[in-house]
């Protein structure tokens, strides 16, 4: 049973799939990011069933885009999307240590967020929007959820390997010293058999690319919240998330259109 309470806390916390309300005990919560990258899975298996309707409706490109945009948003409750918007607040404030982390508890928006959380929609409305018009989705659509699964393995792998920035918080509360070399153990897996996924599913070259892609996207967000903050909190977490599912999307627009030329 603490393995299924474990895995309601994470699908509670970080997605909108009605599960039962259970008991937030510490062995429970100690083991929350196990089952983290499982909702990955999840959410890509819905994102596929939501493409391939619309694909065979025929349904417009700019409307296939703006679907497959905001569905993650919708899956999520935009819980990623928020460390997001919050990360970027802190880190175009350019103040110190100290002062970017209260950025990151403080509930309003500021410009640089409203701004690269705009940006960042539009380039995934425009990726998406890519891969439809070109014809490219059936064949990439498999490789390119994937990193959902992969972008979730690295958020946790970070969470584990990375000192938590604050000392205090729900994503501190989640990694218990005793579970952090297990939850580096779990994570790789879970990153091996995505990776594996990725490649298997399409050609090694797009899957290659793609993964790539989600890997640096991963690497530079690990680092801005290495030097930046002094390592990791849940908005940073999801900041590295956003970062490598729009560079999956990003990086199978590309390839759409080089294969097009």
């Amino acid at each position: 049973m603490k393995y299924l309470r474990a895995f309601f806390i994470a699908a509670a916390m970080y997605s909108r799939l009605p599960v039962p309300n259970v008991r937030w005990d510490e062995e429970s919560k100690a083991m929350v990011l196990f089952f983290f990258p499982l909702l990955g899975v999840i959410e890509g298996g819905l994102l596929y069933g939501i493409a391939r309707f619309l694909l065979l409706g025929r349904v417009s490109a700019p409307l296939s885009a703006f679907l497959m945009t905001a569905a993650p948003l919708l899956f999520t409750g935009g819980i990623h999307f928020d460390g997001f918007l919050d990360t970027v607040d802190a880190l175009g404030s350019w103040k110190g240590k100290a002062e970017k982390l209260a950025i990151l508890k403080d509930v309003h928006a500021g410009s640089a967020a409203v701004l690269q959380g705009v940006l960042l929609l539009l380039s995934m409305f425009a990726s998406w929007e890519t891969v439809f018009s070109s014809g490219a989705a059936v064949r990439l659509l498999p490789q390119v959820l994937c990193g959902f699964l992969l972008s979730r393995a690295l958020s946790a792998l970070s969470i584990f390997v990375l000192p938590n920035a604050r000392g205090a918080g729900t994503v501190y509360d989640f990694t218990a010293e005793k579970q952090r070399r297990r939850g580096r153990g779990l994570s790789l897996l879970y990153l091996l058999l995505g990776s594996g996924l990725l490649v298997l599913t399409g050609t090694r070259q797009t899957g290659l690319v793609i993964l790539t892609a989600v890997l640096a996207a991963a690497l530079y967000s690990a680092c801005r919240a290495r030097f930046s903050f002094g390592g990791m909190t849940g908005d940073l977490a999801g900041f590295l998330l956003t970062n490598c599912e729009a560079a999956a999307v990003f990086a199978a627009a590309c390839i759409s259109c080089l294969n097009s030329l």
